[in-house]
């Protein structure tokens, strides 16, 4: 009673009736997925639990299926399509599998910790019957040190890390760029556009902000494109 009436005080009457059906949303989503791909990437694990003593390198925690559905719709995946998408920080395998469910050319999940990689292959393998895409691969690695392969069009972030682990991350995309110019999205699921995250994205150049997209719980994703690519594009368009 003292949560719903902090709630009241804070939100409105709109705003709580919003956030309780959120969280209704992401109950009954995650239940529903979790039997259906019969997998288990529910809960979360400290950081302390994973051995990382880096400040930079975060807590596990699944992204909400109801929030996979509304960016997976919001990067327009079409059959027959070539995308390639890396999750940094991949976890026990949730966007993997949600991913796989669609018309992916490749899903590449990069994950530090070798216990959360055991659960994510073996939910990748009880859940592979369902797959539209079957090529789906784990790297156990430290992310700074993670080559992007020069095929990926789109990078999935859920704030896995900061400071100097994202940094290197980034000049590792920025270099597969150069060495092969192609279309390039990264998205990055967040809070609020003045996180730490959201501004060391916003710091690089070449990095242009494309799309926001309406969480649940008032969160947003954003979707960054590669802007060389975009320049080019208007200028061929034109």
């Amino acid at each position: 009673m003292t949560l719903l009436l902090r709630a009241l005080r804070t939100k409105g009457l709109r705003g709580t009736g919003r956030a309780v059906g959120d969280r209704f949303e992401e109950w009954l989503l995650e239940r529903y997925y979790e039997w259906r791909l019969g997998i288990t990437t529910r809960g979360t694990v400290s950081s302390e639990m994973l051995g990382y003593e880096q400040p930079d390198c975060h807590a596990y925690g699944a992204s909400t299926y109801g929030n996979l559905r509304r960016i997976i719709r919001a990067l327009n995946i079409h059959a027959g399509g070539r995308d390639v998408l890396i999750d940094f920080g991949s976890g026990k395998g949730r966007v993997l599998v949600f991913a796989a469910l669609h018309p992916f050319e490749r899903i590449i999940g990069v994950e530090r910790s070798p216990q959360l990689n055991v659960v994510a292959r073996q939910n990748i393998e009880d859940a592979r019957a369902r797959f539209v895409c079957q090529h789906v691969d784990l790297v156990t690695a430290d992310a700074a040190r993670y080559e992007v392969p020069d095929d990926a069009t789109i990078v999935y972030f859920a704030s896995p890390f900061g400071g100097t682990v994202l940094e290197a991350v980034l000049d590792r995309m920025h270099a597969s760029l150069m060495r092969a110019p192609r279309r390039f999205s990264v998205v990055s699921h967040g809070y609020d556009a003045g996180n730490a995250f959201e501004r060391q994205l916003r710091a690089r150049e070449w990095l242009s902000l494309r799309a926001e997209i309406a969480l649940q719980r008032g969160h947003c994703a954003w979707i960054y494109t590669n802007a060389r690519w975009d320049r080019r594009a208007a200028v061929s368009v034109a």
